[in-house]
Parts: structure tokens; sequence; C-alpha cells
């Protein structure tokens, strides 16, 4: 079997305009995994690499469907870090509150900090906290979008 067909054998090929999902393993982030030889490469890239061709240095492939298991060629274009940074402000795919998977707290949590009158210090030491994540709590600079 050949490197292509290989990995294609592992994405789940839908009509041109869908998305191509990755059906095997995954890195922890949600991006799908390929071994060649012994290192592990993220899908997309190669997926972009097997139709389109070599990645210029400094540039990486990026989702326009947003689809971190997608393959489909149509849907992997190549820009900076910056481009994507400004991908994820755009489309709103900065995760949030307990969906960022840091967060040690739930909003519930948040908004008792946020409303409680205990000292930042004892605020910190209940909630197992460092006392400066307290401190952007209760300024609106953490969880800002609780209180929108």
């Amino acid at each position: 079997m050949t490197l292509a067909q290989r990995f294609w054998s592992k994405v789940d090929p839908a009509p041109s305009s869908c998305c191509w999902e990755w059906t095997a393993g995954k890195f922890t982030e949600g991006y799908g995994s390929f071994r060649l030889n012994t290192k592990m490469l993220k899908a997309h890239r190669v997926a972009y690499q097997l139709t389109k061709g070599d990645i210029p240095d400094g540039l990486m492939v990026r989702h326009t469907c947003d689809n971190r298991l997608c393959c489909n060629p149509d849907h992997l274009i190549l820009g900076t870090h910056a481009d994507n940074m400004k991908d994820m402000t755009e489309r709103n795919r900065q995760a949030k509150g307990k969906y960022n998977g840091n967060s040690k707290l739930t909003a519930k949590q948040v908004m008792e900090i946020y409303n409680s009158p205990l000292l930042q210090n004892e605020i910190a030491k209940l909630y197992n906290i460092d006392q400066s994540i307290v401190s952007r709590i209760k300024h609106k600079k953490r969880w800002k979008h609780l209180h929108s």
C-alpha cells in the first residue's frame, strides 16, 4: 500500500463541499494524527502535502471550515500564525470559561468569587487558585463573557 493509499484509507470522504473527516487516531488537541515512520504528523498537514505540495517554512495549514479533523484539500489553505489568530478572533473560536481546557472553575464559582465580600487571598485559598486569578475575575479581566 502506498503512503497516499494508507493515508486516505483513514479519511471519510464526503461530497467535495463537505468536510472529509479523519477517522483514525487523534492528538489531544483534536487534530488527526498520522504516523510516518517514527514520527507523528497532523493529518491535515499530510493531506495538504499529498494534494498541494510542500508547506514553506513559517507557514501553517489552516482550516477554512474550522474542523480540526477535516482533511478535504478544498478546506485547507496556507497562512501565518497571525492569520490563524485573526481567524480565531473573527470566527469566535476562542474557548471561553469552562470550555477552556485549562479552566479550574465553573461559571457558578466565578460568580461566587465576583460577588464574595472576602479578601482575595481568602477566596484564592477557598478555590485552590492563585490570588491573581481572583483579582482578574474581580476586575472583569477573566471570564468577562459572564458580565456581557
